[in-house]
């Protein structure tokens, strides 16, 4: 046997060593490898494997496999979003994702197929101006052209829907607070600036309602007359 074989053969048998210690239930073990452990794959823990086709519509003009992809990161999110089960989620041709999960139980199963077929529908609406929302509080009459949504009074076209997200995530800032970037496709992006422009120009700054599957999420204030296809949500 040559050095460099040898050399290597004894890598080997080292690592592994060091691995079956590192996972073997050792008792008294150094606390920085107290943490380390292997989750069992859905072939030696059983699980679900759950497959499904993304529909486009017809002349879809982006990337389907860039897409797919996106698509496949928002399922990754929702099924896990403390990041517990780890799922593996991959993708399959043009229009292909497969879900699988180990260790899942029936009654775990059934909240999965819930969570991921959940639409998960996000439209941002304008608020109205303050003197239509005093009105509306003293009359409860909705004017023309608006709607109610919990307590606001918003214009009844939302100014961008999902379909207008690009990209969307969550970021830490200062203070440990907590906010949404986002960046828009074109169309979304120049009827979210022709709002935050009106919205900028009121006296107090007009607010940019967030409504996810028909439920006001939060309602901040405008801070820019213009974004140009990219910002980010905080506050209340």
């Amino acid at each position: 046997m040559t050095l460099s074989l040898r050399l290597r053969f004894i890598a080997i048998v080292l690592l592994t060593a060091v691995a079956v210690y590192v996972v073997a239930p050792i008792p008294n073990k150094p606390a920085f490898l107290s943490g380390f452990r292997i989750n069992p794959g859905i072939d030696l823990a059983g699980g679900a494997q759950l497959r499904y086709t993304v529909l486009f519509e017809p002349g879809f003009p982006g990337d389907r496999r860039e897409a797919l992809r996106e698509s496949a990161d928002v399922l990754r999110r929702r099924i896990d979003p403390q990041h517990l089960r780890e799922p593996k989620v991959s993708t399959s041709g043009d229009d292909g994702i497969s879900v699988q999960v180990a260790g899942i139980d029936a009654d775990g199963l059934r909240d999965l197929k819930k969570r991921i077929e959940t639409m998960g529908k996000l439209q941002l609406f304008a608020a109205a101006p303050p003197d239509l929302q005093d009105r509306y509080a003293r009359t409860s009459v909705v004017p023309a052209g608006f709607k109610v949504l919990e307590n606001f009074l918003v214009e009844e076209r939302p100014v961008v829907e999902g379909r207008h997200i690009v990209h969307a995530e969550p970021q830490r800032g200062e203070g440990g607070r907590w906010g949404t970037s986002f960046e828009l496709n074109g169309e979304g992006a120049k009827l979210f600036d022709e709002a935050a422009e009106r919205l900028y120009c009121r006296s107090p700054r007009g607010r940019i309602v967030i409504v996810l599957d028909g439920k006001v999420q939060s309602a901040p204030s405008v801070e820019s007359p213009s974004f140009h296809g990219r910002g980010q949500i905080s506050g209340p």
